[in-house]
């Protein structure tokens, strides 16, 4: 087993991380933001947000050329 270290805990470092476990990594993490992913839940107004409460079809609507 190696020891992974993951400098960012945005979209791209997270996602560095899980893959990196998934193969059986020691990964440790590094952000200097008090949480994990601070951009993502702001980006695009919720409509780039996975954690939004709007349902799929006023998300497909908000999706640049509407989902087509």
């Amino acid at each position: 087993m190696k020891t992974v270290v993951v400098v960012g805990g945005g979209a791209a470092g997270m996602m560095a991380a899980i893959k990196s476990a998934q193969l059986g990594n020691k990964v440790i993490l590094i952000e200097k933001n008090e949480k994990l992913g601070k951009k993502v839940f702001i980006t695009g107004k919720g409509r780039c947000n996975v954690t939004t409460d709007k349902d799929i079809e006023e998300i497909i609507q908000n999706i640049p050329g509407n989902g087509s």
